[in-house]
């Protein structure tokens, strides 16, 4: 899904959900900014949305790929934690705005562990409906390596 394609509302729950990603999992340096990722992207907004969008998609991602090899489990707690702050889970945002989920779909093969974590940590964290043909597909695949792994 393109970035400008997203609803202000989507947008502004996104937001939400980087800020409570940055301040529960986002390591802290010295030099990390002491503004929240929302009030950075406030900045860019006035002068572009386009930009803004593009730039919480990149941060999206980066979250989701540094999330790539978590357990099922971790995935369930953070997914409770931003359900109960109100904004989309992890599992959510791993299936509607992760280019590389969007790619293993796409493809529908799954070529590595990596990828295998993602897709459990979706199929098992609720972001899709139960019975969805997208979950089918899902489990056709997980299903798929988890043999080729058994055979190797």
């Amino acid at each position: 899904m393109g970035n400008n394609y997203l609803s202000i509302e989507e947008y502004t729950l996104l937001k939400v959900f980087l800020d409570l990603e940055f301040k529960l999992y986002a390591p802290k340096y010295p030099t990390t900014p002491q503004e929240t990722p929302s009030q950075f992207l406030e900045k860019i907004e006035a002068t572009s949305l386009a930009n803004a969008k593009k730039g919480l998609q990149m941060a999206l991602n980066d979250f989701v790929e540094e999330t790539a090899n978590w357990t099922p489990e971790a995935i369930a707690a953070v997914d409770a934690r931003f359900a109960a702050a109100g904004t989309f889970t992890l599992s959510e945002v791993r299936r509607r705005y992760s280019k590389k989920y969007l790619q293993i779909i796409k493809r529908g093969l799954i070529r590595s562990e990596t990828e295998y974590y993602l897709l459990k940590g979706i199929a098992d964290g609720g972001g899709i409906e139960p019975g969805a043909t997208e979950g089918q597909q899902i489990e056709t695949m997980l299903e798929a390596f988890e043999a080729k792994i058994m055979k190797d």
